[in-house]
C-alpha cells in the first residue's frame, strides 16, 4: 500500500510518504513546511485568516510532493492542538477535505500521545526498562511513560512553544526573570507528570518532533540524518542550552543548521528540555526522528 500521512502541527505541517506492507514500512519521503496555523490564535481560541491561508498553501505544496512520488492509495491527516483548541478548527478541517480530498481527523491529546509512542518505538529499540518520551509541539507537549510492550501513563499538556511564546512574550534575548516565570509556569502545570515519575522513576528520556530535531542538528551539525534516533549527550545539550539562552534571534538565525522555522521558538523548547532533565534527574537523552506520522504508518502496517 502506498501511504501518505499528514501531521498538521501548530507551527509546522509534516508529510510522510511510505510504501507499507504487512509489518514492513519503506519511507520514501518526508516533507516539512512551515504553516504557523496556531500563530496569533491561542488567546481568542480562533484560527486567524492569515494562518488559514498560509496553511492551505503549505498543504498544496505537500500534495504536489505526493504527485511527484506517483500518488498514493491512502491519505490520512491528523490535526492536533491548534485545531482542537480553536472554535473554527473543525470548519478549517472540512475546508481542507473539500479542497484537497484529504480525510482530516482532529485527534485528542491522548490519541496523539499513543501515536507518538508507536512512532518512537519504530526508531528506538526499547526494552523492559521504562522510558520517558517527550514530544514538544507548537501548541501542546506530550509525555509518555512506557516500555517496549505498553504505555503506563500518558498526558498532553498545553505547553507548546508557540503557545508559550504568546503567553510569555520573551525579550530578545530572554531575561532571567522570564526564564524563572516560565519554569514556575511549567512546575504548576506539570504536577501530574511529577506524580507519575515518582511512581515509575525512568531516567532515560527520548525526545521527538521539532525542537528535538533542531537540537540534534545543532549538536551534531555534520550528521546526515541516516539514523532514525541519536544520542544527545547531556553535557553537549546543556552547553548548547546556555548558548541559546544568551542568543538573540539574529544570532540564532546565523547558527549552522538552525531551521528558520525554529528561530523564534528554540530558546523556549531548549529551556523546557533542560528544566525537565534537571527536575526529573534524567541521566540519558536521545532524539527520535519518528513521531506521530510514523506511529500511524506502523498501525497501518500491522493491520494489513
Amino acid at each position: 500500500m502506498r501511504l501518505a500521512v499528514f501531521d498538521l502541527g501548530t507551527n509546522v505541517f509534516n508529510l510522510l510518504i511510505a510504501w507499507v506492507s504487512k509489518d514492513k514500512c519503506d519511507i520514501k519521503r518526508v516533507v516539512k513546511v512551515g504553516s504557523h496555523i496556531g500563530k496569533g490564535g491561542f488567546f481568542n481560541r480562533e484560527l486567524t485568516q492569515e494562518a488559514i491561508d498560509t496553511s492551505m498553501e503549505a498543504i498544496g505544496k505537500m500534495c504536489e510532493a505526493i504527485k511527484q512520488e506517483g500518488g498514493v492509495d491512502l491519505t490520512k491527516a491528523f490535526a492536533t492542538s491548534a485545531f482542537r483548541d480553536a472554535s473554527n478548527g473543525a470548519e478549517f478541517a472540512r475546508l481542507i477535505g473539500d479542497k484537497y480530498g484529504i480525510d482530516v481527523e482532529i485527534i485528542s491529546g491522548e490519541r496523539e500521545a499513543e501515536l507518538i509512542y508507536k512512532g518512537v518505538r519504530e526508531s528506538v529499540l526499547l526494552y523492559e526498562e521504562k522510558v520517558l518520551i517527550l514530544d514538544i509541539g507548537g501548541g501542546s507537549n506530550e509525555f509518555i511513560i512506557a516500555d517496549r510492550d505498553k504505555i503506563y501513563w500518558k498526558e498532553s499538556f498545553p505547553l507548546g512553544v508557540v503557545r508559550m511564546k504568546e503567553i510569555i512574550s520573551p525579550s530578545n534575548p530572554i531575561s532571567a526573570d522570564e526564564i524563572h516565570a516560565y519554569k514556575d509556569y511549567m512546575d504548576n502545570s506539570l504536577q501530574p507528570l511529577f506524580e507519575q515519575m515518582a511512581i515509575y522513576k525512568p531516567t532515560f528520556m527520548i525526545g521527538c518532533s521539532g525542537s528535538f530535531d533542531t537540537l540534534r542538528e545543532l549538536i551534531w551539525p555534520h550528521d546526515d540524518g541516516t539514523l532514525p534516533a541519536l544520542e544527545l549527550p547531556l553535557d553537549k545539550f546543556l552547553e548548547l542550552n546556555d548558548t541559546l539562552i544568551r542568543s538573540t534571534s539574529e544570532e540564532r538565525h546565523n547558527m549552522k543548521r538552525m531551521s528558520p522555522m525554529r528561530v523564534d521558538y528554540m530558546v523556549l523548547g531548549s529551556i523546557f528540555v533542560e528544566h525537565i532533565i534537571k527536575k526529573l534527574e534524567i541521566k540519558e537523552l536521545y532524539q527520535s526522528s519518528y513521531s506521530l506520522k510514523e506511529g500511524y504508518m506502523s498501525e497501518v502496517a500491522s493491520s494489513l
